[in-house]
């Protein structure tokens, strides 16, 4: 088989950026993922390639790793917000590379919660706290531009584990929101010129969706979202 054959065959290999714990018992500092990713994307037919922090060239060591797709995961806070409680400025620069990367090599990407905030703040919108978010369901309202996931209901109900968000004037021009919560702040957004779709939600945890399976098949089988 040629390269771009064996490229074709294979399942798309999707890299997933990591979480910063401390762990002062042992002097460490880990990057960590929630198993629940592998088993997730496993599922619907993708490959995990789980995504360290401090390599000293990421936009090399990213092209160099052949991926397909890109996802910005949950966890830290970002560094620049107001009383961090768990920054991680490493992986704060780390992912903002990353997201150049995929944009210049058209890689599709899901942003997951911090995810949506850090897109937000690469193209220059803001984050700021928000109340009623943390360990909890409640409903988003889908608001326009959400063709390539087929048939939507107009409400649904979604996870949320979040102290920061971002606000409908808060939210940087690029970005189009998709879907909002009952006080307003938004749930959902994507890039209007490539394929780039960002939630507040986690889709790893708890009870698997049927949404959530379509976003991930829409946006990272071979092609991208139609």
């Amino acid at each position: 088989m040629t390269p771009s054959e064996t490229r074709a065959a294979r399942r798309p290999r999707i890299g997933v950026t990591q979480r910063v714990d401390v762990v002062p018992e042992y002097g460490e500092v880990r990057d960590c993922l929630d198993q629940a990713w592998t088993s997730l994307l496993d599922s619907v037919g993708l490959a995990t390639v789980p995504l360290p922090n401090t390599v000293e060239n990421a936009e090399e060591y990213l092209v160099d790793l052949d991926l397909d797709g890109l996802i910005l995961t949950g966890g830290n806070d970002l560094a620049e917000v107001t009383d961090p409680a768990a920054p991680a400025p490493a992986r704060d620069r780390f992912e903002r590379t990353a997201l150049s990367v995929a944009q210049k090599r058209q890689w599709p990407v899901l942003g997951v919660c911090r995810g949506l905030q850090l897109a937000n703040v690469h193209y220059g919108g803001t984050v700021g706290p928000v109340e009623g978010h943390v360990a909890t369901d409640h409903s988003v309202r889908f608001e326009r531009d959400v063709e390539f996931l087929g048939e939507t209901p107009e409400e649904t109900v979604v996870n949320s584990y979040h102290d920061y968000g971002v606000r409908p004037d808060h939210l940087a021009e690029p970005l189009r929101p998709v879907a909002v919560a009952h006080d307003g702040s938004i749930e959902a957004v994507r890039h209007p010129d490539w394929d780039l779709v960002a939630v507040m939600w986690h889709p790893e945890r708890g009870e698997r969706r049927e949404l959530d399976e379509r976003i991930l098949k829409r946006l990272f089988a071979r092609g991208g979202a139609p």
